[in-house]
């Protein structure tokens, strides 16, 4: 552990370390990047690097970019990502009483707090759960994948047959290539070049990347212009500490939330604001400042959707189960650095594991640093105009794509993807199942076989007491969703049904 920590604090690894971090937050301030995107762009890029520096790097790019959305959400009331909608609400008030640097401040230091909670969390919450899962075989890995997916499904608020839809697609995208237990090849169509499956990263990247580049080039074409703000003070550094010595029961409690929302695939960083926001306004002395300006609003938004990224990347490292998209993206770092997520990475990797949990840890103290003294500065980002942005996305797309295996049928492969994803959403199949599934897929279709290879009779499954338990638990999620959308969908009806009867004159 001390020499993971060690290794976290030599100069290269601080370099890449502050490289993530600032890259992060600039992607996250230009509205319409997010961290999904911006881990998905530069995970060729650590091909170059060691597979410790460049999860640092890719969790700098995470932490930071989840919270320079607040930097535009408070200034422009432009979310730079999905995450920072309530902080628009907040900071962007507090901006327009002129508070905008203590709004800046509050994101900053609030963030950086939550993200030190959720790293500890990540250091002694993952090696526990990965000693627990070196006890799953194959019938509990095929249920607790099973058990991912049917969260996504009826956890997501899009319609249930769109999320079903996407897991589907997903598990098609994941079979492509030779079959593990025969060795047949499927869904190929011919060419060889997908005898060893899609390639993760030309996929993510054309699933994130290019459909962000053709809306920038789009809004620039039709003319859409950014909003202009004037000069950005320094944030007041004794007035946020304060506010947060003063909030600081409220800063724990959206650290909890957000770290343990974290963990659940399908509650990403979009919906974990939302609830500690609700949760706080309820236990105020002042709730009608909320969503007026409250700074302990904004800070609960911030701080809550900042543990949320240490928390999505537990199930990840224990499991090989990623909590949110940009988590999932993770894989395709750790898959090209020659890293299996799961249980046996403490085992065959104890290094690199701990120097990456001190380098979280270390991210989230360097984002609050850079926040607190650098927002402003950052701001000025916000006027780069959306040409210049959109052909750097584009020419780094197709870089990211080819480098990973030096490959131009995996440029094909990324613009497949992108095409995919512009379709889907024309249809309104959310891209979340689709991406966990194509991620999943793999280790799912391994596990069913070795399970039907082992499995003399039904009664084999008596003796998996976890995979049983698991099962257990997706019927009742399945069977509780459908009550629920059902009951949601018939309350409506009634309501009609009432007001039409009173205004019957009969």
């Amino acid at each position: 552990m001390w020499e993971g920590i060690l290794a976290a604090l030599t100069p290269l690894a601080l370099v890449f370390m502050t490289i993530g971090v600032v890259l992060g937050i600039i992607i996250g301030a230009i509205p319409g990047l997010t961290a999904t995107f911006g881990i998905a762009l530069l995970v060729p890029v650590t091909f170059l690097m060691s597979a410790d520096h460049g999860m640092i790097m890719l969790a700098g790019i995470y932490a930071g970019a989840i919270y320079g959305g607040s930097i535009s959400a408070v200034l422009l009331n432009i979310p730079g990502t999905p995450a920072s909608i309530v902080s628009g609400w907040e900071g962007h008030a507090l901006a327009l009483e002129g508070k905008a640097p203590l709004a800046l401040g509050i994101a900053a230091l609030g963030s950086g707090v939550a993200g030190v909670f959720s790293a500890i969390a990540l250091m002694f919450l993952t090696p526990t759960l990965a000693q627990l899962a070196l006890s799953f075989g194959a019938p509990e890995y095929v249920m607790l994948v099973v058990f991912s997916l049917i969260i996504v499904v009826v956890m997501l608020d899009t319609p249930i047959l769109a999320n079903v839809a996407g897991v589907f697609i997903g598990l098609m995208l994941a079979t492509v290539g030779l079959d593990p237990v025969s060795g047949s090849p499927r869904l190929t169509f011919g060419f060889y070049q997908l005898y060893s499956g899609l390639g993760v990263v030309a996929v993510l990247v054309g699933f994130f990347c290019m459909p962000q580049a053709v809306a920038l080039a789009a809004e620039a074409i039709s003319g859409v212009v950014g909003v202009t703000f004037g000069r950005v003070a320094a944030s007041p550094t004794g007035a946020v500490i304060r506010r947060l010595v003063a909030d600081r029961w409220l800063v724990l409690r959206a650290s909890v939330i957000g770290t343990g929302l974290g963990i659940l695939p399908a509650v990403g960083p979009e919906s974990t604001p939302l609830v500690s926001h609700a949760i706080e306004r309820r236990l105020s002395k002042e709730p009608e400042r909320f969503g007026k300006g409250s700074e302990s609003g904004l800070l609960a938004a911030e701080a809550s959707v900042s543990a949320n990224v240490g928390g999505s990347l537990i199930p990840l490292l224990a499991l090989g189960i990623p909590g949110s998209g940009a988590a999932a993206v993770f894989i395709g770092a750790l898959t090209l650095h020659g890293l299996r997520p799961g249980p046996l990475l403490f085992t065959e990797h104890p290094d690199i594991m701990y120097t990456f949990f001190a380098g979280f840890l270390l991210v989230n103290i360097l984002k609050a640093v850079i926040g607190l003294f650098g927002a402003r500065y950052m701001a000025t980002l916000l006027r780069l105009p959306k040409t210049a942005i959109a052909t750097f996305v584009t020419l780094f797309s197709i870089f990211g794509a080819y480098a990973v295996n030096n490959s131009v049928f995996d440029i094909w492969v990324m613009l497949g993807a992108a095409v995919m994803m512009v379709v889907l959403g024309g249809v309104g199949i959310p891209i979340l199942p689709v991406v966990l599934a194509f991620i999943l897929g793999g280790v799912l279709d391994t596990n069913i076989g070795i399970t039907m290879a082992r499995a003399g009779d039904w009664t084999y499954f008596l003796d998996r007491p976890i995979a049983l338990g698991l099962a257990a638990i997706c019927v009742m999620l399945v069977t509780v969703s459908i009550w629920r959308r059902k009951r949601g969908s018939a309350a409506p009806m009634a309501k009609e049904a009432a007001a039409a009867t009173e205004s019957d004159p009969r």
